[in-house]
C-alpha cells in the first residue's frame, strides 16, 4: 500500500521483509549519531519494526520506507512517530518513548516528523522531498492539527530539511539531553519553495 508518491520515490509502510534494510541503515554510526548515539543490533531493529507495526495498527501513523523509483531500491525512512515532552528546568525536554520520561513527570504527546537516509544517499535532496510528502500527507490526508520536528542543533543537515519544507522554528528545547530545535508544520504554512534542493 502506497502512502505517498513523489517524483523520485514511493513511500509505503514497513513490512516484515524490510528488516534487512533497517539492519543496514541502523548499523552506520554516522547515520545513528543524532538518533540514539549508537548503532542498533538486529534484535533491537526487530523491536523497532514491531513498534512501527503497532503505531500503524493503533494510530495510523509511522515511518515509511522510502523506495527510489529508478531502481526500486530502499534508501531511507521518513514519517511520523510520537515524541513525549515534559518541562525540565524551564525548558521543554523530549523523549522518544514514554518509558524514558523521568519518574513522576507530567508529559504531553505530539506528532513528530523524522527522516533518516543511508549515508551514501546524503546530499541529493532525498530527505527534503520525502519529508515534504509526509508532511503534506499528515496535514492534508490524516488531518493532523500540527506536526513537529525536534532536531539536535548539531544536526545541520536535518535542520536544513525542516527549513526547506517550510517548518517554523519555535525555539530551543532538549532531545535526549542535547540542545535541540523544535520545528512546527501546520497547513497555513504552505509548501516549500523547492523540494528538489539538496538536503
Amino acid at each position: 500500500m502506497i502512502t505517498a508518491e513523489t517524483a523520485r520515490f514511493i513511500l509505503r509502510p514497513f513490512a516484515a521483509q524490510d528488516i534487512d534494510f533497517l539492519d543496514e541503515l541502523h548499523s552506520d554510526p554516522l547515520v545513528m549519531r543524532y538518533l540514539t548515539g549508537r548503532v542498533r543490533s538486529h534484535d533491537e531493529n526487530l523491536v523497532n519494526l514491531k513498534k512501527l507495526f503497532d503505531l500503524e495498527e493503533e494510530h495510523g501513523i509511522g515511518q515509511r520506507l522510502v523506495i527510489r523509483k529508478e531502481d526500486n531500491k530502499p534508501v531511507g525512512r521518513c514519517g511520523m512517530s510520537f515524541f513525549y515532552g515534559t518541562e525540565e528546568k524551564g525548558t521543554t525536554a523530549y523523549y522518544l518513548d514514554e518509558k524514558m520520561l523521568p519518574d513522576g513527570a507530567t508529559s504531553f504527546r505530539m506528532f513528530e516528523l523524522g527522516y533518516t537516509f543511508l549515508r551514501q544517499e546524503w546530499g541529493k535532496g532525498y530527505a527534503t522531498e520525502a519529508a515534504a510528502a509526509m508532511r503534506d500527507y499528515g496535514l492534508n490526508i490524516q488531518k493532523l492539527p500540527e506536526i513537529h520536528s525536534v532536531i539536535m542543533q548539531e544536526n545541520v543537515g536535518s535542520v536544513a530539511v525542516a527549513e526547506k519544507i517550510g517548518a517554523k522554528r519555535l525555539g530551543e528545547c532538549r532531545l535526549l539531553g542535547n540542545p535541540s530545535w523544535d520545528y512546527l508544520s501546520q497547513v497555513s504554512f504552505g509548501k516549500p519553495k523547492n523540494i528538489e534542493e539538496e538536503a
